[in-house]
């Protein structure tokens, strides 16, 4: 055998095998970047695509209505003071309204703010939230209606609520002629035992308790009796309240003992600086000890007496007889016996006198 030719078509053989592979992977080379450009172009129309679905949705969005979130907040905020606007026009014009008709500014802020009682005193208004710790009178407005006598009696669907008809009288009702009075219909009467004075602090009994007590047992109306308080500390309640048992031992009392707690409108008023603490006890003072004297005691107060003079919690134990003028009662808690007018007419008794009703059956 021919070593030379066989070593020639050795090396042409070689050279043709890597031809090959040289040709095979420049293929391979060819192919990876044909499906890579083809994947480049696939990438592509896919962004493209979503890019696209971008632009419709929030094109869809803005025809919807819908805003980024800076036009968000400059709408948010013009409509809050648009509200605003509303809001306070609104209330103003309400308050117009309540003034025009009449009422006046304490009932207007009143009606403002029904969970709370509003007072007002010298030149402020305090707020007290209406507590559900305190037994409520339960009455709804239209509960009560005036009658032809110009007497209030309820008129609700309770029909186990029975009232009567009183009068509270002292020296300034005068000489009264109480045949009268019982003839159109009181039923009871409060009589003033006496008073201190609130600032020299002397007690002042009235000229008229036993002309009045007497004269009001005598046809049929039944008695309470009720002293004016200005004591500034227990001994001197205590000195308050000796002197009107004194003074109605000799008589039939079956309406309660009374101690009238309110707040002198003077700056020289001795009980001007005193607490509520100091206040509670003073009444609770006369209080107890009208009842071991075996009387049913009682404390008169107008609004004012039972939230910035005494915590009407604190003395939710007594008997209440509430001042407040009106055909609405506006005193929430519980009462007994309710001042309705200091300007009632009664046949008997000349000029004004306050009217009563009592829902208790003493």
């Amino acid at each position: 055998m021919n070593n030379t030719s066989l070593d020639t078509r050795e090396r042409r053989g070689v050279r043709n095998t890597h031809n090959i592979i040289s040709i095979i992977f420049l293929s391979l080379l060819a192919v990876m970047a044909f499906i890579f450009s083809i994947t480049l172009l696939i990438k592509n129309a896919t962004l493209q695509r979503e890019e696209e679905a971008v632009k419709s949705e929030l094109e869809a969005l803005n025809n919807e209505g819908y805003y980024t979130e800076s036009e968000a907040r400059i709408m948010l905020d013009e409509a809050k003071k648009e509200a605003e606007e509303k809001t306070k026009k609104s209330f103003r014009d309400m308050i117009q309204q309540k003034l025009e008709a009449g009422e006046g500014t304490t009932a207007t802020i009143r009606s403002l703010f029904p969970d709370q009682i509003v007072v007002a005193s010298a030149g402020r208004y305090y707020f007290f939230p209406i507590s559900d710790q305190i037994e409520h009178h339960g009455f709804s407005q239209g509960d009560f209606a005036y009658n032809d006598k110009g007497f209030l009696e309820y008129v609700g669907p309770d029909i186990n609520v029975k009232v009567k008809q009183g009068v509270d009288v002292s020296r300034f009702q005068g000489k009264i002629n109480w045949e009268k009075v019982a003839a159109q219909g009181i039923d009871f009467a409060f009589i003033r035992v006496g008073f201190r004075g609130n600032t020299e602090g002397k007690i002042v009994l009235d000229d008229c308790f036993t002309d009045n007590i007497e004269g009001a047992l005598a046809n049929g109306i039944d008695v309470g009796v009720y002293f004016y308080t200005q004591a500034i500390n227990e001994q001197e309640a205590r000195e308050e309240v000796q002197i009107l048992l004194d003074m109605i031992e000799p008589y039939d009392i079956k309406y309660p003992v009374v101690i009238d707690v309110e707040s002198a409108e003077s700056d020289s008023a001795r009980t001007l600086n005193l607490t509520t603490d100091e206040y509670e006890l003073i009444a609770r003072t006369f209080c107890d000890t009208v009842k071991k004297a075996g009387y049913t005691p009682m404390i008169y107060g107008n609004v004012k007496s039972f939230t910035l003079l005494m915590d009407a919690a604190d003395v939710d134990d007594y008997d209440i007889w509430i001042a407040y003028y009106g055909e609405e009662q506006y005193y929430p808690y519980h009462f007994n016996i309710w001042q309705y007018t200091d300007s009632g007419k009664v046949d008997g008794i000349d000029g004004n006198v306050d009217l009563n009703i009592c829902i208790t059956d003493y």
